[in-house]
């Protein structure tokens, strides 16, 4: 059985590796070697702005899921309200002259 990883375990892995990909980064430069030291640098930002653009993706699938179900959870108490005002004005109706007060 796969254990699937959770979304914050995921964001942690990903930017432990980043955070390494710059650690090493670092001491590629500090050890001479300027043109490694820029390609990992490079590496890890794209792979950076990578994970960034998809969590957008994400959210944004996520925004829309929430949304359908703001609406529907809005329309059904909509209907509700509607049903409620029918059964206070029948109520009102069936009520004697004399108690009736004007609303």
């Amino acid at each position: 059985m796969q254990k699937k990883m959770k979304a914050w375990q995921s964001g942690l892995l990903a930017t432990a590796a980043l955070a390494a990909t710059f650690f090493a980064a670092t001491l590629l430069w500090q050890q001479g070697q300027p043109q490694w030291a820029f390609l990992l640098a490079f590496a890890a930002v794209w792979a950076l702005v990578s994970i960034s653009w998809a969590n957008v993706d994400f959210s944004e699938r996520s925004g829309t899921l929430l949304a359908r179900v703001v609406d529907h959870n809005f329309e059904q108490m909509h209907e509700r309200l509607e049903e409620l005002e029918k059964e206070v004005e029948q109520l009102r109706a069936e009520r004697p002259e004399k108690l009736r007060r004007a609303s």
